[in-house]
């Protein structure tokens, strides 16, 4: 007598036991690798649509369920007359620009500040390394379809729309006009929504994130608005990466500075 041996196969069913984005996100955020990032922020405002651009890119670095280190690079500096870099830890930053804005020592080419900082993946209003805003941002998915392929993988596109009030709720460092918190006389702000778009990959991590926020002049006083808008890509997730500090040597402290007088 002869037994027959029969396979079952159940469609999907390594989907079934893939991760989803928010444990997606806690694993890569408590390795040892990091991710790349590429950005385009704009804002446009006025009856004539003035606008200005930014670019930059960064390297950042994950460690115990966060960011631990990032190196980020603009082609513009503060001044706006040249390229500019930042390589940042959590209680020191390195800052560098072709055109600084502070006299250094001779010989000294990046400038040192020891105070503490936030560092995180972001995309607009949206802070993506955080998994609670994460996980609220894709519970308000109005659409998803199939998209293209991002960093060499497939993606399926996301959208919908949260507001400052339920962001801020979850990232209590979100700024909005003139760099204030969404409290006070600033209050009114909560109500603006935030339109969002992230293409997640086949291993369920954001290839591409982009938001658009429309925010009223100073405290909504007038009919003239600014419209910012974010362009976000991540590559190389869980990539090896090692960021240091720069040469002893090239760095200077505040008390360094060149005065006028000197």
């Amino acid at each position: 007598m002869l037994t027959a041996s029969v396979s079952v196969i159940v469609p999907h069913a390594e989907a079934a036991t893939r991760p989803g984005p928010v444990t997606a996100l806690k694993q890569q955020l408590n390795g040892h690798g990091g991710v790349r990032q590429s950005s385009v922020y704009r804002a446009v405002w006025g009856p004539k649509k003035d606008h200005t651009t930014s670019r930059s890119r960064t390297v950042y670095k994950f460690g115990g369920g966060k960011v631990v280190a990032l190196d980020f690079r603009s082609p513009t500096s503060p001044t706006g007359s040249g390229a500019s870099r930042a390589i940042a830890f959590p209680h020191r930053t390195y800052g560098w620009a072709h055109d600084p804005l502070d006299e250094l020592p001779a010989g000294k080419s990046w400038l040192l500040d020891t105070k503490k900082n936030d560092l995180y993946l972001d995309c607009g209003k949206i802070r993506l390394s955080n998994p609670a805003t994460l996980r609220h941002v894709l519970a308000t998915t109005a659409v998803k379809r199939p998209a293209g392929v991002y960093d060499g993988t497939r993606t399926t596109l996301y959208e919908g729309s949260t507001t400052i009030g339920e962001l801020y709720k979850l990232d209590p460092s979100l700024l909005v006009s003139f760099f204030e918190k969404p409290t006070g006389k600033y209050a009114s702000y909560r109500k603006l929504p935030v339109k969002w778009r992230l293409w997640l990959g086949s291993d369920q991590l954001v290839r591409r994130c982009q938001t658009r926020y429309d925010e009223p002049d100073h405290l909504g006083k007038g009919k003239d608005r600014t419209l910012w808008t974010a362009d976000v890509r991540f590559s190389g997730w869980g990539d090896a990466v090692d960021i240091k500090p720069p040469p002893a040597e090239k760095v200077a402290t505040r008390d360094e500075l060149v005065s006028d007088d000197d």
